[in-house]
């Protein structure tokens, strides 16, 4: 151990920063761990890395059906590739804009306009690429018609997309999650590279009420809209659309709507759209319950035992497999595609979502080498063990994983850097060895779901995060409008998870209880409220903004856009 292993994270950090191409700085940063463990020979160094990445993907284990079906991470990877065309089928149905017109008879006013794309939003769970990308241009024409600013639609679409996919047992990021847990020696089979004895799959569900930020931001988000709160950009924005019908703050930004439209000879209806989620959430429940020994299918579990036990990823993958079936099977009896067409479908799909599984892929590589070979976790831990008390801990991996994810983009990558070092830095500041349970360890709970806090807050707040990109594009508006806009409203919800994490680390080995936890989140949830009414009582209209004018003086010569 030495501060040789801060290199390759490090590097992670660096090019990630200069090129902008997470794969290619997670590449290097496995290579330059590869390289460092294998005593700086460049060619052991490749050979290594490239054995490593070899093994993670767990390619070889398609030689047989007995090793398919336990190899975890080629099994989370095809699920992620699942919900890529899942996706697809869902975007290239137009099925998003039957649920829309469904409900359009419905919404009055404004804020049934903007309601309306947060249930969308939770609707949309599986995925936040889907989120990003969907509920913008589905509710664009809604939001337009009562003149409600881009940003504004923006921002509602951004906040809830990766929130409520982090906080969802079915989703992307569940999958993610599990693998970096499991390849991050949490197992509930002993081996020698096991530290955490405990189920992936568990293990994440007990991390879940400890995610302050995401739970803090959706609740935000709703008060947000249901009593009307707005300040700052997004109030100035969307008072020039009420008073001029800009929909852009006085800009003339064109942008292109493209929609994408089945040549089958029916249109979309409502059970389109819900189909493909309500089966794949159908499936996986299923499968939980009959893997994990449910008494109805022949075991002798009850239903949260089942749910433990279960084999998630197998689980995961035979859900994804049987939805894409059931929904392939449905949108060609209905009519919505051709077989041909479905099969461009299914190709879009998987080169939508490949990228991600390279960089789930290089993640766990990185994270193997970093425990296992450099041991960075206890190297740092020996540095801090003395100078940081364990009760910081969680709020200073919050504010570690934003920074890292404000310089990235990506908060996918800032776990791929974090998850590897905190279970043994942990354990090492506790003075713990070998494989522990979570009960010796409580304080693991807030730590991992610090990190992940920590890794949305700082991809919602980036002008490189590809989620953030993509909120803006389907949200029709300037991207560095929605990123100004993004960090008004976020900082009341950062400040409330840093309170949330401050009170969790002063009750480290009671934090795992309920009445504890709900104190740790009720304050994160208070803090974040009270800031946000402060914030809004002290905003500062400027000059050329007067609410008794009939319209703005900054915009007053401003064109229009169109309102569908």
């Amino acid at each position: 151990m030495s501060w040789l292993s801060l290199i390759p994270p490090l590097a992670v950090f660096i090019v990630g920063i200069w090129t902008k191409k997470i794969r290619l700085a997670l590449f290097l940063g496995v290579f330059l761990a590869a390289t460092i463990a294998s005593d700086f020979s460049l060619i052991k160094g490749l050979g290594l890395a490239l054995t490593r990445i070899f093994d993670n993907a767990q390619l070889a284990s398609v030689a047989s059906l007995s090793s398919f079906f336990k190899a975890s991470n080629l099994l989370i990877m095809l699920f992620v590739l699942a919900l890529g065309i899942l996706i697809e089928m869902i975007r290239s149905s137009r099925a998003a804009n039957a649920f829309v017109h469904f409900t359009e008879s419905r919404i009055k006013d404004q804020k049934a306009a903007e309601t309306s794309s947060l249930i969308l939003s939770h609707i949309l769970c599986i995925d936040d690429y889907l989120s990003s990308l969907t509920v913008g241009s589905v509710v664009r024409p809604i939001t337009d018609r009562f003149r409600i600013s881009r940003i504004k639609l923006a921002f509602l679409t951004d906040s809830m997309a990766a929130p409520i996919t982090m906080l969802t047992p079915v989703s992307s990021w569940a999958a993610a999650i599990i693998g970096f847990l499991n390849d991050n020696g949490v197992s509930n089979v002993l081996t020698e590279n096991t530290l955490v004895l405990a189920s992936p799959y568990s293990l994440y569900l007990k991390i879940l009420p400890y995610i302050f930020y995401s739970a803090t931001l959706i609740a935000t988000v709703w008060i947000i809209v249901r009593f009307r709160i707005s300040f700052g950009l997004i109030e100035r924005h969307d008072h020039i659309a009420k008073t001029t019908g800009n929909l852009l703050g006085g800009k003339t930004i064109d942008f292109a709507n493209h929609q994408e439209k089945s040549s089958g000879s029916r249109e979309a209806t409502v059970t389109d759209f819900f189909l493909p989620i309500g089966s794949l959430l159908a499936f996986t429940l299923t499968f939980l319950l009959y893997f994990g020994g449910f008494w109805l299918f022949g075991g002798d579990s009850g239903f949260f035992a089942s749910m433990r036990q279960a084999p998630i990823s197998l689980v995961l993958f035979l859900a994804g497999l049987s939805s894409i079936l059931a929904s392939s099977a449905y949108y060609v009896a209905t009519h919505k595609f051709f077989i041909g067409e479905l099969l461009h479908v299914f190709k879009n799909g998987i080169k939508l979502m490949f990228p991600v599984t390279i960089i789930l892929v290089l993640a766990w590589t990185m994270g193997g080498l970093l425990r296992q070979d450099l041991q960075t976790g206890q190297w740092i831990a020996s540095l801090i063990a003395d100078a940081v008390p364990l009760q910081w801990l969680p709020l200073i991996l919050f504010w570690n994983a934003a920074l890292i994810s404000l310089s990235l983009g990506s908060s996918w990558a800032t776990s791929a850097i974090l998850f590897p070092i905190a279970i043994p830095m942990v354990m090492s500041m506790k003075h713990l060895d070998g494989a522990i349970t979570l009960e010796q360890l409580p304080i693991l709970l807030p730590v991992f779901g610090a990190i992940l806090s920590g890794a949305v807050c700082g991809d919602h707040i980036s002008l490189i995060s590809d989620t953030t990109i993509m909120a803006t594009s389907s949200s029709g508006c300037d991207l560095v409008d929605h990123v100004k806009s993004q960090a008004a409203y976020a900082a009341p919800v950062i400040f409330g998870s840093s309170v949330g994490y401050a009170t969790a680390g002063y009750y480290i080995d009671d934090i795992a209880s309920w009445p504890y936890l709900a104190l740790a989140a009720g304050l994160s949830l208070a803090s974040s409220t009270a800031m946000l009414i402060t914030m809004r009582a002290l905003w500062k209209r400027d000059p050329g903004f007067d609410q008794k004018t009939e319209e703005p003086a900054a915009v007053r010569d401003c064109p229009q856009t169109e309102i569908v």
